[in-house]
């Protein structure tokens, strides 16, 4: 639907879900996704097919607190109504937060200036089955400040060849303007905001600071896997269920 067509107008929309049943964000045959299940509704609401574009393609798993989404309608009445009638019928775990009219030119992709995640890692002993969906559980002690070092590396513009998956040829180069490695008790947080990530690089990122933070690699090491760009010296991706889109900036 092009804007301006038969009366539509363009939309933002702030979601946020909880990515454990769903096979990610995008769209997929036969599989349930968070795209998916949207436009379902979006369908059903505004009696008419529509498309949302998404600020990030969380992968299956995934959580987000501030995804951002796009899409066209020829919708007559108030956002207002809208915005109370996609909540009335998405599924329990996906739950639209804000609805505002979006200029013409806004893209919730291609218009985004930075990107914020957040993995969340419980280090203790004994798992918690109430954190189960949110966080993953590391028993072995991590020592936070060296994997904090680590991390530091990392920050500035860099090709992340190393970390992460490019999709259609794309160049691996990204700018992370922030990124820090926090503990609060028993809880470890490691965030990263950049203009943009590859596929898997933020839990390839936080899989290889595991690494450090029991002592298998040193801090220094990191910058080296960073500058070889082979994927096969970094650690393995943690699990996709510690991670959440926190926010996207434009």
């Amino acid at each position: 639907m092009l804007e301006g067509s038969s009366g539509s107008r363009k939309i933002k929309a702030v979601v946020e879900y909880d990515g454990t049943r769903y096979a990610g964000f995008q769209q997929q045959p036969d599989q349930p996704t968070i795209q998916g299940e949207i436009e379902r509704v979006l369908a059903e609401v505004t009696q008419q097919d529509t498309r949302i574009v998404g600020a990030g393609r969380t992968d299956a798993g995934v959580h987000a607190r501030g995804q951002v989404v796009h899409f066209l309608t020829g919708w007559k009445r108030s956002l207002e109504q809208l915005h109370r009638a996609l909540n009335a019928l998405l599924a329990d775990d996906i739950a639209v937060r804000e609805v505002a009219r979006a200029p013409s030119d806004f893209h919730a992709r291609f218009s985004a200036v930075e990107r914020r995640y957040r993995y969340t890692i419980l280090n203790q002993e004994i798992r918690s089955p109430l954190e189960a969906r949110y966080a993953y559980h590391h028993a072995q002690p991590l020592e936070e400040g060296v994997m904090g070092q680590a991390l530091a590396y990392l920050t500035g513009t860099h090709d992340f060849a190393s970390f992460g998956q490019p999709t259609q040829g794309e160049s691996t180069v990204r700018e992370v303007v922030r990124a820090s490695c926090v503990r609060e008790g028993n809880h470890i947080y490691v965030d990263m905001s950049a203009n943009a990530f590859l596929r898997q690089m933020v839990r390839s990122i936080v899989g290889t600071l595991l690494l450090v933070g029991r002592g298998a690699l040193a801090p220094l090491d990191v910058r080296k896997i960073l500058q070889a760009r082979d994927r096969s010296l970094a650690g393995p991706p943690a699990p996709a269920h510690g991670l959440c889109l926190v926010r996207v900036n434009y």
